[in-house]
């Protein structure tokens, strides 16, 4: 198969008009032109190289990708920055099977009445086991037939798994016209740190870099977790373009493994998803404590909000009828569920506690939404190495792929597919600096979005940063390339919008391998081997 690799700049990219004009029933002239021309109004303008602004260099030699002898070889720009290794994501890192948890409690078959309790007493009664160790305690079995639930459900405890017989044979039936989301799973935390906070050295730490190097290095060892944080700046606010829209009142907080220690540099297991750069912030890193559950599932079943509708506020409170939530939860699962008429904003709403979530293999199907001035997300990521892989949605207006901001990735959408029932959907980060976020062969009937959104919402501005779209299949695309990052879009199809001044290749044609996610997963697999051969 032929390898096209050709960098498309704004002069080359056709108009927003004859985009929206080629396509029937997908996303609005309006809305198109308000994406296109967010790069140049409102709080969204770059700051001049001489501040350091931009990194608007391409890769300095070839491609940013190639595929060669069966493994993936990477270009980078002049400081370094390129396309990070996404493939992280996931339950316990990524690559590793689902446990099979053993049948620890059954539910009966439910009969017309409340079963609220009942299944909530056998997702106590497993919670009350001794975890194995493997994680796990053991699964709930819930019969064939519609469980009626008038409340909610709560996941509270490590190792406890729901399952259902089939997605066509157990459901779980909201029974009250209350919004309300169906199932919780964990509950708030927060960082404690541990020890001192050393200081970052570095003037730059590029995208995809694993080694820093501190002030000091004593009390780390390889094996210990750290967070590497970056607080916000307003110089860096102002050198993003976004001095009217954002407040420096927070900070990007990557979780890490330390690999290696020599000397005062420290190598870190996963890449980082925004540079570090001392002319606009200083760095940190330290121990934690991070208290969450693990070893969570949910398998082989189907929900249905339709009743939720009834909430005499929904068409202003829909946004919270929702299926799930994630809280403090790490290396847990969703596989092989569907669900159908919510409404809420993250139909799987994996939260910004959440770290190494896969969501298999389910369907998030005819949303119950109104005609409001915003749209709901049907698969909504924040958190850290979380995979939504082999998903589909139906619905007449939706976010379909979404990421909310002040995320440090990695994050992955994989093999997910959009299919368009009524208006359009657009998939992409929603606000704020959401960084590190791969779509990985998406498909899409509407417009796939890597783009600064201004003062759109409540200031939204640089919505995704470093982050990839991969042979993705849309109506059209856009990739704007934010000051001090980058964004990709590498083998995508459809209309290449107006604006796309990022990092484009291969404009129009798939390219080899299909999967980013799952190249880059073989090929850190086959590097840890060859570590201990």
């Amino acid at each position: 198969m032929a390898r096209d690799r050709v960098r498309i700049s704004r002069r080359h990219a056709v108009s927003t008009a004859v985009a929206a004009a080629a396509l029937a029933g997908g996303l609005g002239l309006g809305l198109a032109q308000q994406h296109a021309t967010a790069a140049t109004a409102g709080a969204s303008g770059k700051a001049p190289a001489s501040q350091g602004g931009g990194t608007a260099s391409g890769p300095t030699g070839g491609a940013w990708l190639a595929l060669k002898d069966g493994h993936l070889a990477y270009g980078q720009d002049a400081q370094g920055n390129r396309i990070p290794d996404y493939s992280s994501a996931g339950y316990e890192g990524g690559g590793v099977t689902l446990p099979k948890a053993p049948v620890k409690a059954t539910v009966p078959a439910p009969g017309t009445g409340d079963a609220t309790a009942a299944v909530q007493a056998a997702i106590d009664k497993v919670a009350a086991l001794p975890q194995g160790a493997d994680g796990i305690r053991g699964a709930v079995q819930l019969a064939p037939g519609q469980y009626h639930i008038a409340g909610q459900l709560h996941l509270g405890a490590s190792g406890v798994v729901l399952r259902g017989s089939g997605t066509d044979s157990t459901t779980l039936v909201a029974d009250q016209p209350s919004v309300r989301t169906l199932v919780t799973i964990g509950d708030k935390s927060r960082y404690t740190p541990v020890g001192t906070a050393q200081q970052v050295t570095d003037d730059y730490v590029p995208v995809g870099g694993t080694t820093l190097t501190l002030g000091s290095t004593a009390g780390l060892n390889a094996g210990d977790e750290v967070v590497v944080e970056r607080p916000t700046t307003q110089a860096w606010i102002d050198a993003l373009g976004m001095t009217d829209a954002w407040t420096p009142n927070w900070s990007l907080r990557s979780e890490r493994k330390i690999t290696a220690v020599h000397g005062n540099k420290v190598t870190l297991d996963i890449p980082l998803t925004t540079a570090l750069e001392k002319q606009y912030t200083q760095a940190t890193v330290y121990k934690y404590t991070f208290p969450r559950i693990d070893h969570v599932g949910v398998e082989n079943l189907a929900l249905d909000g339709q009743a939720m509708s009834g909430d005499p506020d929904y068409a202003k409170s829909f946004y919270n009828a929702a299926p799930w939530e994630f809280n403090a939860v790490q290396d847990s699962w969703i596989t092989g569920v569907t669900w159908r008429h919510f409404g809420g904003s993250g139909q799987t709403f994996l939260g910004p506690q959440s770290r190494r979530i896969s969501v298999l293999h389910t369907q998030a199907l005819d949303f119950n939404t109104t005609d409001s001035s915003a749209r709901s997300e049907a698969y909504l990521l924040q958190g850290q190495q979380n995979l939504v892989q082999d998903c589909a949605v139906t619905a007449p207006m939706i976010h379909a792929f979404s990421t909310y901001g002040r995320q440090s990735g990695p994050n992955v959408f994989s093999r997910c597919k959009a299919t368009l029932v009524d208006k359009t959907y657009d998939a992409g980060g929603h606000e704020r600096w959401g960084s590190g976020t791969l779509y990985d062969n998406v498909q899409i009937d509407g417009s796939l979005l890597l783009v600064n959104n201004g003062s759109r919402g409540s200031g939204h501005g640089w919505s995704d940063a470093n982050s990839t779209a991969y042979n993705c299949t849309t109506q059209q695309y856009m990739a704007q390339e934010p000051p001090t990052a980058h964004n990709w879009a590498i083998g995508c199809t459809g209309t290449l919008m107006n604006g796309s001044d990022g990092q484009i290749e291969s404009d129009g044609k798939h390219l080899l391998p299909d999967s980013l996610y799952d190249q880059q997963l073989l090929d850190r697999h086959a590097a840890a081997r060859g570590s201990r051969s």
